[in-house]
């Protein structure tokens, strides 16, 4: 019975595994006529982690100054990392942008998609 519970609570998403994510940031730069000028690595930027189909944010970390974040002792399981990134138009002048991902293995780690901020 013990040996069950544990491989139930074992396939949940969240802290508390072997296995992480990591990813990287770029903002990249728009001029006027929408042409793209500058990339660029996104140094100290907010990079958010939910758990499965949670509503809340489970963790954050901070972008280095090369654009790379990372999220460790994670379990297997799905996950969603987003950015804030600045938009004109939008409710709040911020939108998400996001990545979903699944975690397979333990002690695996995991690379993202590049999450871009677009600056205009």
């Amino acid at each position: 019975m013990l040996a069950l519970l544990f491989l139930a609570v074992s396939c949940e998403e969240g802290p508390g595994g072997t296995a992480g994510i990591a990813g990287k940031v770029l903002v990249q730069q728009y001029d006027l006529y929408g042409n793209l000028f500058a990339e660029y690595p996104a140094a100290d930027e907010r990079v958010f982690l939910v758990y499965g189909q949670d509503s809340i944010v489970g963790d954050e970390v901070r972008t280095h100054f090369s654009g790379s974040y990372r999220f460790d002792f994670l379990r297997k399981g799905m996950y969603t990392v987003y950015v804030l990134s600045p938009c004109l138009s939008c409710p709040g002048g911020e939108q998400a942008v996001t990545a979903e991902l699944e975690i397979t293995q333990s002690g695996k780690l995991t690379e993202a998609p590049v999450l871009y901020l677009r600056l205009e």
